[in-house]
């Protein structure tokens, strides 16, 4: 759909199936921790991916990947980009409902922004979502920059090395 205010699904559910395209096409069980310690620090318990099921061809996955990274190279998700990685995303605006009139607001809007790095072999999927953003409206404008300051954090953190077909510049 070209604008999101007929889709009702949660966030968790749009990372999920945005990490499917990520994962070549194969569903995983999301999870938000990747162990749990007993006090001492030992691992208690480790949770890791869970396959579901595929869900598209990995051809297919691949080729949303390319169309994804367009829209942060080309389209409305410019302002996700990373100078040492490529991203693969998708911009939302939806206007929200206006319990006054029943109708969809001009001025209310939930605006995101869903992604995943490096694009090429994916290591995390992130989704940005502000309700009511109160200056810039759209998810390229406010959420697309959100992304990209917790994707530079988070790849650094990991010790991701950068994609190969960027060039590497030290800032």
């Amino acid at each position: 759909l070209s604008l999101g205010q007929e889709i009702s699904v949660t966030p968790i559910q749009i990372a999920t199936a945005f990490a499917a395209v990520a994962n070549g096409g194969n569903l995983l069980r999301p999870h938000v921790v990747r162990s749990l310690r007993d006090q001492d620090g030992s691992h208690h318990r480790q949770v890791g991916p869970v396959a579901i099921r595929r869900v598209i061809s990995a051809e297919t996955a691949q080729t949303l990947l390319t169309m994804l990274r367009a829209v942060v190279e080309e389209g409305t998700g410019k302002e996700a980009a990373l100078v040492d990685y490529s991203v693969a995303g998708k911009t939302g605006t939806a206007q929200k409902l206006d319990p006054a009139t029943g109708r969809y607001s001009q001025q209310k809007v939930v605006a995101s922004f869903v992604g995943a790095v490096p694009a090429e072999q994916p290591r995390l999927v992130i989704l940005v979502v502000i309700d009511d953003p109160e200056t810039l409206r759209w998810g390229g404008s406010v959420a697309a920059p959100a992304f990209r300051e917790i994707a530079r954090d988070a790849l650094k953190y990991l010790q991701v090395p950068p994609s190969p077909t960027r060039d590497v510049r030290l800032v």
